[in-house]
Formats: C-alpha cells, sequence, structure tokens
C-alpha cells in the first residue's frame, strides 16, 4: 500500500514509472529455528535502469544515476563507447559507495540530508485532473 501511494504520487506529477518485478521466494530461517517463510525479492529493477540509459542515450547530454549499484557499470560503458561525447554520474544514496560504478562514470555527486529533505513531494501532494483537485495523497507518518 505505502509502496502504491508513493508510486501514484510519483505519477501525479509527471514521473513516467518503469517497474520491475516482486518475485515469491522461499527462505529457510538462518537463526535456531530453521523454519521456511516466504517473502518477496524484487527482480529487474537493475536491468531496467540499464537498459533505459542506453535507450534514452541520444536524449540526454548528461546522466544522473540515482544508484552505486555496480550492475550499472555494463550499461554505462556502453553508453560511453556508443556515444562518447556523453557524460553519466553516479549520485548514490545516502552512506552507499560502489567503487567501481564511480570509477566507470565521468564524475560522482553527493547527496546530503538536507538535499534529500529539500527533494521531498509536497505533503500533503493535491492531484489535479483537468485543473481542478480531485484527491489529495498524504505521507504516512511512518516515512
Amino acid at each position: 500500500m505505502r509502496h502504491a501511494t508513493y508510486v501514484s504520487a510519483l505519477i501525479s506529477r509527471g514521473v513516467h514509472v518503469t517497474f520491475g518485478e516482486f518475485k515469491l521466494k522461499t527462505l529457510t530461517c538462518r537463526a535456531t529455528c530453521k523454519q521456511e517463510f516466504q517473502t518477496y525479492e524484487e527482480k529487474q529493477t537493475d536491468v531496467n535502469i540499464s537498459t533505459a540509459l542506453i535507450d534514452f542515450a541520444g536524449a540526454y547530454d548528461k546522466a544522473i544515476l540515482l544508484t552505486e549499484d555496480s550492475d550499472q557499470v555494463p550499461a554505462v560503458k556502453l553508453v560511453k563507447k556508443l556515444y562518447p561525447e556523453k557524460t553519466v554520474f553516479t549520485l548514490p544514496p545516502i552512506g552507499r559507495n560502489s567503487k567501481e560504478l564511480t570509477r566507470t562514470c565521468d564524475g560522482r555527486f553527493t547527496m546530503s540530508e538536507q538535499a534529500l529533505i529539500d527533494c521531498q513531494l509536497p505533503n500533503p501532494l493535491p492531484i489535479l485532473r483537468d485543473g481542478k483537485q480531485t484527491a489529495l495523497i498524504v505521507k504516512p507518518s511512518s516515512w
């Protein structure tokens, strides 16, 4: 539910959302109980980011990857090979670091706590349709 609320807020601001997939996975507890339980595992998000970086390369001069996932290295290398004039930077989440991705990119930006706060969506976020407010999305207190 929280994820759906966030995605709705992004879409209301004109953000194009590309979804990965969540697959059901059975795990065994590593503690003493050893019981099996089911959880969901995210799949395809890193591939979707890589594909978009390459697919949209004709539409940008500079790309900023908001990740520090070294799975992006091959895509960055391919963009730089196919489009040597393009620059790709990384902006990792606070506290994250991938030396390999940083070395591959043209530079690395740093995110501060204040910058993260400044980039949050308005709360509440009005939803407009045909110029009229039709709903409000309220940020859950757990965020």
